[in-house]
Formats: structure tokens, C-alpha cells, sequence
């Protein structure tokens, strides 16, 4: 009969001997904090991610208040829609608050918060992780600054789209001058354009442009007329026609059967004028794409042609530009290198107006802002064709040489579908960011503001 072991000496040598036990216990008590440790990275992770979405959304949008707002109430509104515009929307579980405040000094000053619900850290007691960033903006020019605005004015511009490219770039005006030093540091002019650029009556006898005289006379004539004609058995042709890429009827009538009768022989006097309205075409290509003008190779003026409002030469002047703003009228077709070309000569030191500083001496900028795409081409010296490839191509080609002098350009594509000429204004751009796509009024008007912003009127400040 064998030895008896005491009860409690077989259970402890047992607890002792089995480690599969140990083993699930320990690491049972080791996962708990690896999980709270690798959950606690992932939470900080995606708070530290949107704590930069946030405070890049911040700052942008004091860069923007600073330019329009002069109000507590203005820049809270609008530096609360701005960051929620750039963070896009929210989900139902992240709540975001702003505040922002207006000093003495027109300095803009915003917080803000983006609360997250946490997916680990609530566990271990932190349900949600704030995140807070903090901007400051601040009116001010470091540099002397030159700033061509280059504005679609054609027939597909009309009603609220002017309107709102008024108010647009009247704001931009005032951004850009906000800043004590503006008056002697900023000058603004502007190129409206549609298929040809108008450059004022006042250079009618310039020694840089020929074909600018009216001219007048009159005429007798006898022609055949055919009172008693009968026009029988009419044919309806039904036709769309295109004013600037807008549809309209230009339906018309033939007739099968025409009856002249008897002739009736007519003289009359006729009178007739020829009129410069201040329009202007193209030299012959490659002369097309260059800024400097002379008495030899001159610009054509094109008589009997009417075109967008007066361009305006730089100036410091807020009224005149602000004048010149409000006079911008929508007609015309598309053509958009005459634009960027007129636009470049305003900032250009070299005639034919030499009002721009030399190309090393001051920032320059060139925003281009158009609504469609070109749906006219040079038939030099006028703008009446319709080879569109060709148009893009002269397009790009101006935008090329622009920038080779040093000129920084900002492209706003408003309301445009077609995708060749997206790609034009992408590439005209000076840099990726420096192109807009807008589709609506406010989109539009966000984007100068934006321009605004990054052209120097405004900083940021810690």
C-alpha cells in the first residue's frame, strides 16, 4: 500500500509543474497594455494629422479675412465658413468651433478646436481628443509689388457673373492696398478682354499704332430692284448658331419658286463712316507674342470693330480702378492671348507704355480670369477665326514668354467645362496652387481672395 501525500502539496506541485496556464495568464495581462499603448499611437496619430488639416485651414482663412474683414462679427463669419470650406465635411462624430477677433491694427486673430472621438483612449477614461491651432494675420508689404488684372469681359460674362467679377476684383483692390505702405508700394492695372482688347481713344495718333483715323464719304449707285417679285414654295432650314459658345436659333427661309417681273432701275446717294472705338489686333506672328511695341512694327488698329472697356494703365489710384471696375460690360467672343498680352505690357518697362519697373526690380503679378474657352483665333491683323487649336497654342505660347521674364501668374478657370482649356490655365499657372478652379460666383470671388492673400498685402504672424 503506498504512501499517502498530503492534498495540498499535490495541488501546488501541479499549479507548478502545468506552465501552459502561466503562459496564457501572463500574456493576458501583457496585452492589455500593448493594446492600450498601439491604440493610444493610432489616436495620436490621426489627432496630430488633424491638428495640421486644421491649422493649414486656419491660417488660410486669416489670410483671407484679413484683406475684407474689418469687423469682429465679418471675420468670425468669415473665417469660420472659410476653415470649414478647406476642411470639407465634417463626420456626424467631429464637432469644430471657431473664434476670431479684429484689433485697432486691422490684425486678425482666430482659435480653433476639432474634437475627435478617441477609438482606444476611451477606455482607459479620454473619450475625445481635442485638437486647437491658433492664427494671426496681419496687413503689411515688404516689396514693391505690380499687379495686372486680366479679365474676361465676353458676351458669356453676362448678368451675375459680371456682377459678381466686380465685386471680385474690387476687393482685391482694396486687400491689396489695406497695408499703411500700399500707396507707395502696390500698382494695379487691368486688360479686360474678349476676342480683341480696346487700348483707349487717347492713343488714336500714338506713334506705336497705325489704322486709328475715321474716315467718311458718300456714294451714287443704280442697281436693279424687283418691286413685284413673288417668292413661292418656302423652305423652313432650321440652324443653331454660337455667340461665344452660347446656343441660338438662326434658323432661315428658302423659297423653291422665285418670280422676278419686270426690273425697276434705282440710283440713290449713300453715305458711310469708318470708326476707331480704340480696338486693337495682332501683329504678324511671331510678333504676337512679344510685349515690346515700336514705331516700325506697329499695332494694327482695327476700325468698324467693337470691343471690351478700356484697358487701365498701372496706377495707385483705388477710385480710377474702382471706376474702371465698375465700367466693365459683357460682349464679344473669346480669344484669351490678347489679354495675357496686353496684361504683360502693362507691367512691361518696355514701350509701348514702359510703366513697369524693371522685371528684377518689383514682384509682378498677372491674374487671369476667364469663363470659357477661346472660341475665336487670329485671322491677323483682326481676331474673327475660329481655328481653335491654334488659339490654345498662341494661348500657351504668351503664358511661356510671360513667365520667362519673371512674372508670376495666377489662372482662374470660372464656370469652365471644357477640359482643353482647364489644361491650358493649369499650365499657365506659375505653380500648382497658383490655378483655380471655380465653378460658381463665390468660388470665383474665394479664389482672388485667396490671390490676394498670397500676393503680399497680408502675413502671417505667431
Amino acid at each position: 500500500m503506498g504512501k499517502m501525500q498530503p492534498t495540498g502539496s499535490i495541488g501546488l506541485r501541479a499549479l507548478l509543474g502545468d506552465r501552459r496556464g502561466n503562459v496564457a495568464i501572463l500574456f493576458g495581462l501583457a496585452v492589455v497594455p500593448l493594446f492600450g499603448f498601439v491604440g493610444s499611437a493610432v489616436d495620436y496619430g490621426n489627432g496630430i494629422r488633424n491638428r495640421s488639416r486644421l491649422a493649414n485651414a486656419l491660417d488660410a482663412a486669416v489670410l483671407s479675412a484679413v484683406t475684407t474683414h474689418v469687423t469682429d462679427a465679418t471675420a468670425q463669419a468669415a473665417v469660420e465658413k472659410y476653415v470649414r470650406a478647406n476642411l470639407g465635411p465634417l463626420p456626424a462624430n467631429q464637432t469644430l468651433t471657431v473664434s476670431a477677433s479684429v484689433d485697432a491694427s486691422q490684425v486678425v486673430t482666430a482659435n480653433a478646436t476639432l474634437t475627435t472621438p478617441t477609438w482606444v483612449m476611451g477606455l482607459f477614461g479620454k473619450p475625445t481628443l481635442p485638437v486647437n491651432a491658433t492664427a494671426k494675420a496681419a496687413p503689411g508689404l515688404a516689396e514693391k509689388i505690380e499687379v495686372a488684372l486680366v479679365l474676361d469681359t465676353t458676351g458669356s460674362m453676362s448678368g451675375a457673373k459680371i456682377d459678381g467679377l466686380k465685386t471680385a476684383a474690387k476687393d482685391l483692390v482694396a486687400s491689396l492696398y489695406s497695408a499703411s505702405n500700399a500707396t507707395s508700394a502696390v500698382r494695379v492695372g487691368i486688360a479686360p478682354f474678349s476676342n480683341h482688347v480696346n487700348v483707349g481713344l487717347s492713343y488714336r495718333n500714338a506713334s506705336w499704332i497705325a489704322n486709328t483715323q475715321d474716315t467718311s464719304g458718300s456714294s451714287t449707285s443704280c442697281s436693279d430692284t424687283y418691286p413685284n417679285a413673288q417668292y413661292l414654295d418656302p423652305v423652313h432650314h432650321p440652324a443653331t448658331c454660337y455667340d461665344d459658345g452660347a446656343p441660338y436659333d438662326c434658323s432661315w427661309t428658302s423659297y423653291n419658286t422665285v418670280i422676278l417681273g419686270a426690273p425697276v432701275n434705282v440710283c440713290s446717294t449713300s453715305t458711310w463712316a469708318s470708326t476707331w472705338n480704340g480696338c486693337v489686333g495682332s501683329r504678324n506672328h511671331p510678333l504676337d507674342l512679344q510685349d515690346a511695341v515700336d514705331t516700325v512694327n506697329k499695332v494694327p488698329g482695327l476700325t468698324d470693330t467693337w470691343c471690351a472697356a478700356p484697358l487701365q494703365r498701372l496706377t495707385n489710384s483705388v477710385p480710377t480702378l474702382n471706376a474702371q471696375i465698375d465700367a466693365l460690360s459683357a460682349s464679344g467672343e473669346t480669344y484669351v492671348a490678347p489679354g495675357l498680352l496686353w496684361g504683360w505690357r502693362l507691367l512691361s518697362p518696355n514701350a509701348p507704355f514702359a510703366d513697369g519697373a524693371a522685371y528684377n526690380a518689383a514682384k509682378k503679378i498677372m491674374i487671369l480670369m476667364t469663363d470659357g474657352a477661346n472660341t475665336r483665333s487670329p485671322d491677323y491683323p483682326a481676331h474673327w477665326g475660329g481655328d481653335v487649336a491654334t488659339a490654345n497654342s498662341l494661348t500657351a505660347q504668351t503664358c511661356a514668354n510671360i513667365k520667362a521674364q519673371g512674372v508670376r501668374i495666377y489662372t482662374i478657370a470660372f464656370s469652365v467645362t471644357d477640359t482643353t482649356i482647364k489644361g491650358v490655365l493649369q499650365n499657365c499657372a506659375s505653380a500648382t496652387g497658383d490655378y483655380y478652379d471655380s465653378a460658381t460666383v463665390a468660388d470665383m470671388q474665394a479664389a482672388f481672395a485667396a490671390i490676394g492673400a498670397k500676393i503680399g498685402s497680408v502675413r502671417l504672424i505667431r
